[in-house]
């Protein structure tokens, strides 16, 4: 100890109390600064695991909105863009896809760009066993990979525009059966880790659940589109059996009482007539005309009746439902045209072909256009159509009349229905059309609504001339 240090001339257990002093103070400083670096290590424990807790709750807020997300539609083309969407942009990777399983085969959906959701291939068609992908299917297990190369890869597993890198395989699962396979491939902020595919097993598990309600959903609305066809079906062929059998007893209350009525009606119609010869007397003959006209307008009316009991004749042979347009057209056309009523015709460059009775389908068309000139007493315009479609034959005669009120549209068939005023209608028009019609094996109905005009509408087997 040099001669200028305080503790040179201190005694012996003075020194040894000094350096005891420094000793402590040392001690303390170095406890001060453990207790320093504990501190900061703490503190940045502390900042690490706030870190982590606060990205877990991120994570688990995402996931919890992605699979709401998921479980919010019905339709299985959404759920499957939802989840890949989700996945796409939540674990940063360059492509994600899913693999569902239909009847036949395992179909790919692609997702790769943010707003699209498109086959990969037309069709890609997968096969358990083949490729990365068909392994997991048949297996049920998962798959990752950090480090794919060329060599580990086959020809089931080449994607078109992507070079593989690092690969996820996660099978989706219902019911103890592998449904569907997903995949997520090349992350771009580095390996796939535990987390990202704990991450993917719980999507899936979400997805499985969401997969299974939609294909329920849409079997269901299968189902429920068969019954209403089939319900609306029944009601038509309902109304037309009802509609049938009204025809079928007024043909057969016609044919019982046509001969009864024609005989004597046929006697009064030629005393009428001879009375009408022989008499100077003006009163009588205007009494003989009467009798005259309105026993030939009974006469008419058993014609009509005799229409729903008449048979299909012998006389059925081609015809082409243009021609019979064409006739109508030159019947009509000139007094329609007096009238103030344009007649437009429009036709199929090929033939509307049918085999059936030219007479009783010309019966019908003019029955039709005499209803839409009745209707427009003003002048208007009349449509008429000739075509094919379906298999089928058509007629069409539209008007620009008043239109037919939605309570007689159901009614407008039946027979003795009429809308004319006492002594201008029977009310067997329409009923004996559409009697004529049925017995070609086809179909007379109508549009109309209420100031928009009617469309009655023929359909009849379409057949190669």
């Amino acid at each position: 100890m040099p001669p200028d240090d305080p503790a040179y001339n201190l005694p012996k257990d003075g020194q040894a109390l000094q350096a005891e002093v420094l000793r402590l103070r040392e001690t303390l400083r170095s406890t001060l600064l453990e207790k320093d670096r504990v501190l900061r290590l703490l503190r940045n424990t502390n900042t690490d695991l706030h870190g982590r807790v606060q990205g877990q709750t991120r994570q688990l807020t995402a996931l919890n909105q992605l699979i709401t997300t998921i479980n919010a539609s019905l339709d299985l083309r959404e759920v499957a863009a939802r989840a890949l969407s989700g996945l796409h942009q939540l674990l940063s990777v360059e492509a994600a896809a899913l693999a569902l399983k239909d009847d036949q085969a395992w179909i790919q959906y692609f997702y790769v760009h943010p707003t699209a959701l498109m086959p990969a291939l037309a069709p890609l068609r997968l096969r358990p066993g083949e490729g990365h992908v068909g392994r997991v299917i048949e297996s049920g297990q998962a798959y990752v990979s950090n480090e794919l190369t060329a060599a580990a890869l086959t020809e089931h597993d080449q994607l078109p525009g992507l070079s593989l890198r690092s690969l996820v395989v996660q099978p989706v699962i219902s019911r103890e059966r592998v449904i569907g396979v997903v995949q997520l491939i090349n992350k771009w902020s580095g390996p796939f880790t535990d987390a990202d595919r704990a991450f993917v097993e719980t999507v899936t598990g979400s997805l499985a659940v969401a997969v299974e309600n939609a294909r329920v959903h849409a079997e269901v609305q299968a189902q429920l589109h068969t019954l209403e066809h089939t319900h609306a079906r029944l009601v038509e062929t309902q109304a037309q059996l009802v509609q049938s059998v009204k025809q079928a007893s007024i043909g057969q209350l016609a044919a019982g009482l046509a001969h009864e009525l024609n005989n004597p009606l046929g006697i009064i119609l030629g005393f009428g007539q001879l009375i009408g010869q022989r008499t100077e007397d003006e009163k009588l003959r205007e009494y003989a005309a009467a009798i005259e006209r309105e026993s030939r307008r009974v006469q008419r009316i058993v014609s009509d009746l005799l229409g729903f009991a008449r048979p299909a004749g012998d006389s059925l042979a081609p015809v082409d439902l243009r021609q019979v347009l064409a006739q109508a057209e030159q019947l009509l056309g000139y007094q329609l045209a007096q009238e103030g009523i344009e007649l437009a015709t429009s036709t199929a460059p090929e033939p509307c072909a049918v085999t059936g009775d030219a007479d009783e389908l010309l019966q019908v068309l003019l029955n039709l256009i005499q209803n839409a000139r009745q209707a427009m007493p003003g002048g208007g315009r009349i449509a008429l159509r000739a075509w094919t479609e379906a298999g089928r034959a058509w007629l069409a005669v539209a008007d620009t009349g008043p239109g037919i009120p939605a309570a007689d549209l159901e009614r407008i068939f039946d027979p003795f229905f009429t809308t004319k005023p006492p002594g201008q209608g029977t009310g067997l028009g329409l009923s004996v059309s559409s009697s004529i019609i049925q017995r070609h094996g086809g179909e007379l109905r109508v549009a109309s609504a209420p100031g928009r005009g009617a469309e009655f509408i023929i359909s009849l087997p379409h057949s190669a001339q």
